[in-house]
């Protein structure tokens, strides 16, 4: 009988018993007994259901599995692993210091970087008036560098906006000055554009500026040796860039370069 499932004995049988009292009583301690009994499995089922599982490598299977945390020592002793060693560890072979290739690409992005503080620095100071045939009127100049300092020429003279980076005011007056005369596109290509476009490394090495010091300075810039040789008309006699460029390969162990490398500009 279903009743009489968690009976123990004859004593527990309450079937046969008339009197009311010790009948209730048979019946309680029964249903007392199925109680802590269901209680008792569904703690030790939650405690289970708990348990944390652990990656566990099956030779059979040649896979991971997860198993009880509970039952690893069952599946697995000592000498066998969890996690084949070529799970567990995977070496890479980096040989420091890197060789030069890995820093061309990490001198364009100095560039850049230096680009784009210059161009903080400038945000909010030069501001231009609703008025369509507006000038840029400077505000707060104390806030600027020397460098970057608008000159009377890129007050008065439309340009783009990407002049007003470069921390020379000769050298942003004479890049204004030939506007129409050369590809802008190409020249900052030259500066940083292997970032974007995928030059060769071998290339991309004789092009370009590099950034080595606060870039609202020229002494913190350097010109490569093909930088100079193609755009040489616009630093020939620059004050500052070709002397800070020299500055920086001669501490490198290189030989400096001279102002008869500098290419002519002619305009078409």
């Amino acid at each position: 009988m279903p009743q009489l499932v968690e009976a123990k004995g004859w004593e527990d049988d309450w079937t046969g018993t008339k009197d009311a009292a010790a009948r209730r009583r048979m019946q309680t301690r029964l249903n007392t007994r199925a109680y802590r009994k269901r209680k008792s499995q569904a703690t030790a089922g939650a405690l289970i259901r708990s348990e944390p599982l652990v990656e566990c490598w099956n030779n059979e299977q040649q896979s991971v599995s997860t198993v009880p945390a509970s039952r690893i020592k069952q599946l697995y002793n000592a000498r066998n692993p969890l996690l084949p060693k070529n799970l567990r560890e995977e070496h890479f072979e980096i040989v420091f210091p890197l060789c030069p290739d890995h820093l061309i690409t990490l001198l364009q992005f100095n560039s850049l970087r230096a680009s784009a503080v210059n161009q903080t620095l400038i945000s909010g100071i030069l501001v231009t008036l609703l008025d369509c045939n507006g000038d840029e009127e400077i505000m707060h100049p104390e806030l600027l560098p020397p460098a970057l300092l608008p000159t009377a020429l890129q007050q008065t003279v439309p340009h783009g906006s990407w002049i007003d980076l470069f921390p020379s005011p000769e050298g942003r007056d004479r890049l204004i000055q030939a506007t129409g005369t050369f590809d802008e596109d190409e020249l900052w290509a030259d500066c940083i554009g292997g970032l974007y476009e995928g030059f060769p490394d071998d290339e991309i090495e004789r092009r370009g500026m590099i950034a080595w010091s606060p870039p609202w300075h020229i002494s913190g810039w350097e010109m490569s040796e093909g930088f100079l040789k193609k755009w040489g008309w616009l630093v020939k006699g620059l004050p500052g860039l070709l002397e800070a460029t020299n500055r920086w390969r001669m501490e490198r162990g290189e030989e400096p370069l001279v102002d008869d490398e500098c290419a002519r500009h002619t305009t078409a």
